[in-house]
C-alpha cells in the first residue's frame, strides 16, 4: 500500500510542477493600436521620436542620435495603409505577446514583407521588443519566389536587393531566434531538474513518514 501511495504521487507531482506557462487571450485591441502608431513611425521611419518612445529591448539597441538619424534597429520599410490589424498570435502570456504580421508596400515595385515581432507591456505600455523580417515576396507581375532569413543576408544587400533605401538588418538579428530558443530550452532544463528534485525530495520524505508510521 505504501509503495502504490508513493507511486500516486510520484506521477501526480510532474504535472503540477511542469505545467506550462499560462498562456492569456492577447489584448488584441492594445496590440491593434500599438501597430498603428509603430509601423508608421518606426518602420515607415514618418516618426522616428515616437517610433522610438514606441521601442524597448532588442528593438532599441542604437542611441537616440543614432535612431533620430534614420539608422534605427528596425528593418526600414515603406508600409502602406494606417490600420495594421491582421496580425496573428504565435505565443501569448500575461504582459508578452509574440506574433506575425504581412505588410503591403507604398511602392509597386516591391513585394509583400513578412515581419515577426514581440510586444511586452513595460512599466503599464505595451512596446514592440522585437522586430524583424522572415520572407519577403516577390511583387505582382513577377515570377513568385519567397525569400527567407537565410536570403536576406545583412542589411545593406537585403535593402539593396529590394529598393529599400537602408537598414539594419545584420546577422545578429537573423540569429536572435535561435538564440532566444536556445536560451528558453536551457531555462526549461535548468527549471525542469530543479522541480524533479524538489518532487524527489517530497516522495523521500513520505516514505520516511510512512516508514515511520508503521
Amino acid at each position: 500500500m505504501r509503495f502504490l501511495l508513493v507511486a500516486v504521487l510520484a506521477l501526480a507531482l510532474p504535472a503540477a510542477a511542469l505545467a506550462e506557462p499560462k498562456t492569456v487571450r492577447p489584448d488584441r485591441a492594445a496590440i491593434d493600436r500599438l501597430l498603428d502608431e509603430f509601423i508608421p513611425a518606426a518602420v515607415a521611419q514618418k516618426d522616428l521620436q515616437r517610433g522610438w518612445e514606441l521601442s524597448a529591448g532588442v528593438a532599441r539597441t542604437v542611441s537616440h542620435d543614432q535612431w533620430m538619424k534614420g539608422d534605427t534597429s528596425v528593418q526600414k520599410y515603406p508600409a502602406k495603409g494606417a490600420s495594421f490589424h491582421g496580425w496573428t498570435v504565435n505565443y501569448s502570456y500575461p504582459g508578452d505577446i509574440g506574433f506575425d504580421i504581412l505588410l503591403q508596400p507604398t511602392k509597386p515595385s516591391l513585394g509583400a514583407w513578412s515581419f515577426r515581432a514581440e510586444a511586452e507591456k513595460i512599466r503599464g505600455r505595451w512596446r514592440i521588443t522585437t522586430w524583424y523580417p522572415v520572407a519577403t515576396f516577390a511583387p505582382p507581375g513577377r515570377t513568385q519566389t519567397v525569400l527567407g532569413p537565410n536570403d536576406l543576408g545583412s542589411a545593406d544587400s537585403a535593402a539593396a536587393g529590394s529598393g529599400l533605401d537602408h537598414g539594419r538588418l545584420g546577422p545578429w538579428v537573423l540569429a536572435m531566434p535561435i538564440a532566444f530558443v536556445g536560451a528558453i530550452a536551457a531555462l526549461a532544463l535548468g527549471l525542469a531538474g530543479s522541480r524533479a528534485a524538489k518532487r524527489r525530495s517530497k516522495i523521500r520524505a513520505i516514505e520516511r513518514e510512512l516508514a515511520a508510521g508503521r
